[in-house]
């Protein structure tokens, strides 16, 4: 947990108890999403996730987590898995190393978005949508021109994701991630910062450093509303007492 409120407890764990209901993992089954259902689910929270293949699922995900069959890319789905969940956290993409379509990458990486957003409006959800991106969405480099051109203009559907969710009305949380690699957690410093770095090798993390930052800024008011970026960097201040000086996005103060 990160530093005390006036009234000795953590910060965000009024908002973090303002339902009884499970963590939503969306991309939960996989990569960062996978690791975040594991940290979660060692802090004593509840998980729930989304799975097409939920038997498949069930042998990677922590015992006890409940999983709800549906589709991402299929609304009518939706709302079922969104009901009574305490939080939202969408890690959902096409898979990496596999090259894809901008019409695939709409679907999956921006509708995706859109309708987990029109499921949470229809079931009256009040939680937090917590949303994993990448760097490069707000500042072009070689790399992204790449990676667009290799994965259907991914890069501009996670843009338009963006904006989706600030404009959704609900609080959300929006981190960018560096280029992302395996590995323990813990190995190297993490900076926490709003400028809009390009994407890079230079700007790389591991998927189990991107879990963490998830499940502290998930339970963090100050980052309620930010957009911000997590990648390695040497000489890095403390990440968490960073989080601490977030600023909301324009147009959220």
């Amino acid at each position: 947990m990160v530093s005390g409120s006036d009234t000795g407890r953590p910060l965000g764990i009024d908002l973090l108890m303002t339902s009884d209901g499970p963590i939503l993992l969306i991309g939960g089954t996989r990569g960062a999403g996978l690791l975040i259902a594991h940290q979660l689910a060692q802090q004593g929270l509840a998980v729930r996730a989304l799975a097409r293949d939920a038997a498949s699922a069930k042998g990677r995900l922590p015992p006890n987590s409940e999983i709800v069959r549906g589709d991402l890319t299929l609304p009518a789905t939706l709302p079922l898995a969104i009901e009574g969940a305490r939080h939202i956290i969408f890690t959902a993409g096409y898979a990496s190393g596999h090259p894809a379509s901008s019409r695939t990458i709409r679907r999956i990486e921006y509708e995706g978005v859109l309708n987990t957003l029109t499921g949470a409006s229809q079931v009256g959800f009040a939680g937090r949508f917590l949303y994993m991106t990448a760097s490069g969405v707000g500042r072009r480099s070689f790399w992204s021109f790449a990676l667009n051109l290799y994965k259907g203009n991914t890069l501009m559907w996670r843009a338009r994701a963006e904006t989706a969710i600030r404009n959704s009305g609900l609080p959300y949380t929006i981190i960018r991630a560096g280029m992302l690699t395996d590995g323990a957690a813990g190995q190297n410093e993490i900076l926490v910062t709003q400028r809009s770095l390009p994407l890079s090798p230079r700007h790389r993390i591991a998927r189990s450093d991107v879990a963490t930052v998830f499940v502290e800024a998930m339970q963090h008011l100050r980052t309620i509303r930010t957009t911000f970026e997590i990648v390695w960097q040497r000489d890095a201040p403390p990440w968490r007492e960073s989080l601490d000086r977030l600023e909301p996005d324009p147009g959220n103060g």
